[in-house]
């Protein structure tokens, strides 16, 4: 996480291609267990448990599909050590995301946060967001072969 010289917050730091991965297919229960399990375990930002019940919570709260195929799982907990992202293309999409233009999600961006890190938690929401409400900037995300150049997508911007 950074800050650039010409004043934009970067997502190097935050987005690592082992938190990246790519899937021909996939539920959306699948997919976020499978973005929860990369960011929880040793090195990771928390318990796994702890994790996933923040997320389906806030899932269950109000679908975070944002439409144009993107969603961005977030949470704040006490117990996380620290910000971290995860990242899946999902090429087939996920039908049943719950995105508010009903169009299948291809790219799920997760973010978990310790409580006390609003601010980065605010300025990391606002650079995907801003990203991804790029044309462009979706469409090279979704035509990525792999998760090296999924990471590099964002850490690249």
């Amino acid at each position: 996480m950074d800050d650039s010289s010409d004043g934009a917050f970067r997502l190097s730091g935050c987005l690592r291609p082992e938190r990246c991965i790519v899937l021909e297919r996939a539920g959306k229960r699948e997919v976020l267990d499978k973005l929860i399990r990369l960011l929880s375990g040793p090195g990771g930002a928390g318990e796994e448990c702890e994790i996933a019940r923040g997320i389906h919570a806030r899932e269950r709260l109000l679908s975070t599909g944002i439409g144009f195929g993107v969603a961005i799982p977030h949470v704040r907990l006490a117990s996380v050590r620290g910000l971290e992202i995860a990242a899946a293309l999902v090429r087939g999409g996920v039908a049943d995301y719950g995105s508010p233009d009903a169009v299948p999600v291809r790219l799920v961006v997760m973010i978990v946060a310790r409580i006390d890190q609003h601010e980065l938690y605010l300025r990391v929401l606002s650079r995907l967001s801003s990203l991804l409400k790029e044309d462009g900037f979706r469409e090279r995300v979704f035509g990525c072969a792999d998760a090296a150049g999924l990471c590099a997508a964002f850490t690249e911007d």
